[in-house]
């Protein structure tokens, strides 16, 4: 593919993700694509078959750039709970700040039947960056692997973002039953909360 044919791509992918958070799976068409993209539908055929094609790609896009910035978040020099909080505030504020609140229930639904494969990378992925930071705060989490192991408490605290980043809320409510879910953890992972884990901060890490 030459370099012109992937920055088409790359144009496109861009446009369709505002397009997608806007209007939701359902209610975007190829035609919103190209006008978002400023190019003609029989263009965007070109580079893609159809929109499931291209929520696909839209998806990929998605799952390399939040996993970039969750790892870079999980090796910050900040306490383990702004760690924490900074790696999964990575994933709200994605969905939270660029999908409707009407429509992140239904873009989830339908990632889970067009792109159910490009789903599960996803998940595993940033399971894996999760677990790691908690992992590698073990001395401040002096309760890990005795309260929780790091996996499950990955998983848990997965399961309870994804409740979160669905709820018909604005995005600073959001972030606020983030940071409580957030201290909480580190709390119930720590025989004294006091020690070094520290407050998660109240905006995520830029």
């Amino acid at each position: 593919m030459s370099d012109a044919a992937i920055a088409k791509r790359e144009q496109i992918v861009a446009a369709a993700l505002g397009v997608f958070g806007r209007y939701g799976y359902r209610r975007t068409s190829m035609d919103l694509i190209a006008q978002a993209a400023r190019m003609s539908r029989p263009a965007v055929y070109q580079h893609f078959k159809g929109k499931e094609e291209v929520f696909r790609a839209v998806g990929r896009r998605i799952v390399d750039d939040v996993v970039e910035a969750a790892e870079k978040a999980r090796h910050s020099d900040r306490a383990v709970a702004q760690r924490l909080y900074d790696v999964l505030s990575v994933k709200l504020d994605l969905f939270s700040g660029t999908v409707e609140a009407e429509f992140r229930a239904e873009l989830f639904t339908e990632a889970s039947v067009v792109a159910e494969d490009v789903l599960l990378s996803f998940e595993e992925r940033y399971a894996e960056v999760v677990q790691g930071v908690l992992t590698d705060s073990a001395d401040e989490l002096d309760r890990l692997g005795e309260a929780l192991s790091a996996h499950d408490a990955a998983l848990i605290l997965l399961d309870a973002l994804a409740g979160i980043s669905q709820a018909r809320q604005e995005q600073d409510v959001l972030r606020a039953r983030l940071r409580q879910m957030v201290e909480l953890t580190v709390r119930g992972l720590t025989r004294d909360p006091t020690r070094r884990a520290g407050p998660a901060t109240r905006e995520p890490q830029e």
